[in-house]
């Protein structure tokens, strides 16, 4: 099969922008003003917190609206940071099923939650797969409910032509390793200005994260990021690469000088990269639809992913290619996850969605470091499966 030529673009990671920051945290240059006023345009919003993890991002917003007498709704299947954030913020949770077909939430699943009581609701976008916002947001402005957008992996998605992140009373951001935009550690608390929610959103009494670390951890991943290297780290246990690993959310803090330095550097390629991955995802989407053995995620009727991930779902034995960054899925639903269970509510919610997507999903990796060779490999693994 002929493999097309990728998108060539501006990688928005890039050692040039990483000394560069490297030079603006030493010279004391600060950007945050520069860099929230291009988050809030991004994302039509009014307030921006930059804080020093998408998790304490999650905390604040789970801080801001949920109550001692009623649960947080919760995807059921999403990542173990999720359940951190709900420990940290001492929230109950209460969980609603996921169409593994769109990554979306299943609305009777989440009517039901709803109907049953909530303080707030949850939603995340997962693998740049956006949810259906709109149908979201109805549902939930009829209740009288909050809406908290995870957007952690929003990865450049958009709904109707509006950036995914731009629909929650408060929106979640993640600018962690593998998260399509980077500033090596850290995360940010939206407004949209539909709450009052400005006072929270002020960095008050936070403490700011060192930078101890950030850019030479942040060369590491790009050193080793492409699939051909991948194998590398990934045969070295100690580092839990492709793993889901659960560790105890920490006391929010705002963002550290060198994470704002870069993310200055590299948030204004975020198109660009969104255009990479989604010109090798279609390369990986038209073998896939080829086979017999695997579905295709597919975007929501009004949404356009941003591909951080290119996800299937198998028909056998999903199994990982540590040699091309192929890898499966969260291995559960959350509510199979020992940590979330002092927190969950009981519920007779089936759930049967998450555990599909914990059997059956694998994700390849779709990023601008993605060669042609490595696209003939992966569209060869999809053809033999």
């Amino acid at each position: 099969m002929h493999i097309r030529r990728q998108l060539t673009v501006a990688s928005p990671l890039s050692a040039g922008n990483i000394v560069g920051a490297t030079l603006d945290t030493i010279a004391g240059r600060d950007a945050s003003e520069r860099v929230r006023n291009a988050i809030a345009m991004e994302f039509s919003a009014r307030d921006v917190l930059l804080t020093d993890s998408g998790t304490s991002a999650l905390v604040l917003a789970l801080r801001m609206f949920a109550k001692v007498t009623m649960p947080v709704a919760m995807p059921a299947y999403v990542c173990v940071d999720l359940i951190a954030a709900a420990r940290r913020a001492g929230v109950r949770v209460r969980l609603f099923d996921i169409d593994p077909h769109t990554l979306s939430p299943d609305m009777d699943s989440l009517q039901r939650v709803m109907s049953a009581g909530v303080s707030a609701i949850v939603i995340a976008h997962l693998y740049g797969f956006p949810a259906d916002m709109p149908a979201v947001m109805k549902m939930a402005r009829d209740a009288g409910v909050p809406v908290i957008e995870d957007a952690a992996q929003h990865a450049g998605a958009t709904i109707a032509g509006k950036s995914a992140g731009s629909f929650g009373d408060v929106t979640v951001l993640s600018f962690g390793r593998g998260k399509g935009t980077t500033s090596g550690q850290g995360g940010a608390l939206l407004s949209n200005g539909a709450v009052e929610a400005a006072a929270t959103l002020s960095p008050g009494e936070l403490a700011q994260a060192p930078s101890t670390g950030v850019l030479l951890t942040t060369a590491a991943t790009w050193v080793l990021g492409r699939p051909s290297f991948y194998g590398i780290p990934a045969s070295i246990p100690s580092l839990h690469l492709g793993e889901t690993v659960y560790h105890d959310a920490g006391e929010p803090s705002r963002m550290s000088r060198a994470s704002i330095a870069l993310l200055d550097r590299t948030f204004p390629g975020m198109r660009h990269a969104v255009q990479a991955r989604q010109a090798n995802a279609l390369v990986l989407r038209d073998t896939a639809d080829q086979s017999r053995n695997l579905d295709t995620v597919r975007a929501i009727e009004t949404g356009e992913s941003g591909y951080l991930r290119f996800p299937v779902l198998l028909r056998d034995d999903p199994r990982d290619n540590d040699a091309l960054g192929i890898a499966r899925g969260y291995p559960n639903p959350l509510s199979l996850e020992p940590q979330i269970q002092p927190c969950l509510v009981g519920s007779r919610e089936p759930l049967h969605g998450a555990h599909e997507l914990a059997r059956r999903l694998v994700t390849l990796p779709t990023h601008h470091m993605v060669s042609s060779s490595d696209l003939a490999d992966m569209s060869r693994w999809l053809r033999e499966r």
